[in-house]
C-alpha cells in the first residue's frame, strides 16, 4: 500500500517511463575518479540520446566524491537527490525507463517489476538477472554504458524472472525459520 501510494512521481514531476533512475555507491565506482567521470559523462550522454531526466539517488558518500573531483552536473535534468525512503524508491524503480545501478538487490527488483536494468559494474553476485535478460553489465565506459542501454531497452519486459525470485511469503518462512531455531547463534 505505501508504494502504490506513494507520490514520488508527482512530486518530482515525472512521468511514467520517461525517465533514467540511477543508484551510484560502491567504492568500486565512486573512490576512483576516472570510472566516476566516465559514470558522470554517461549520464549526460543519456540525457542528450534519449531526452528524458536523469535521476540519481545520491548517496551522501556518491554526493561528496562528486563535488571533490567537481563533477556536479549543471543540467538541471540530471538531478542529484537526497536519498529516497524504500516506498518512494520501489515506486521509482517500477516505474523508471531503464534503471542504472551497482547495488545488487535493485537488480533483483528490477528483474521482478519488469523495468529494464544496467549493471554499473564489471561483475555481479546476480548472474541469475543477466542469464534471464532483465540485466546487463555495462562496466564504466560511456559508449559501452550507452550500447548496454540500448540492449536491455530491445529486450524489455521479455524475460521470465528465476523461479525464485517469484516465491511468495519468503518473509514469512524466513520468521519461521528463526523463530523456530533452537540454540546456538541466528545471524
Amino acid at each position: 500500500p505505501l508504494i502504490a501510494a506513494s507520490s514520488v512521481l508527482k512530486r518530482l514531476a515525472l512521468s511514467p517511463g520517461r525517465y533514467f533512475l540511477v543508484t551510484l555507491h560502491r567504492a568500486e565506482n565512486v573512490d576512483i575518479e576516472p570510472r566516476l567521470r566516465a559514470f558522470v559523462q554517461s549520464f549526460a550522454r543519456l540525457r542528450s540520446v534519449y531526452g528524458m531526466p536523469v535521476i540519481v539517488s545520491t548517496h551522501p558518500r556518491t554526493r561528496s566524491r562528486l563535488a571533490q573531483c567537481g563533477l556536479c552536473s549543471d543540467d538541471d535534468e540530471i538531478r542529484l537527490m537526497e536519498p529516497f525512503g524504500f516506498p518512494d524508491f520501489i515506486a521509482l524503480e517500477k516505474s523508471a525507463f531503464c534503471v542504472l545501478s551497482d547495488s545488487g538487490t535493485v537488480q533483483e527488483e528490477c528483474c521482478i517489476f519488469g523495468t529494464p536494468n544496467v549493471t554499473l559494474r564489471d561483475v555481479t553476485e546476480r548472474p541469475e538477472t543477466i542469464d534471464c535478460g532483465s540485466n546487463i553489465l555495462s562496466g564504466a565506459d560511456p559508449e559501452q554504458i550507452l550500447t548496454c542501454v540500448a540492449t536491455v531497452l530491445d529486450k524489455a519486459g521479455v524475460w521470465t524472472p528465476p523461479r525464485e525470485y517469484l516465491e511468495e511469503e519468503v518473509s514469512r518462512t524466513v520468521v519461521n525459520i528463526i523463530l523456530g531455531y533452537r540454540g546456538g547463534c541466528v545471524f
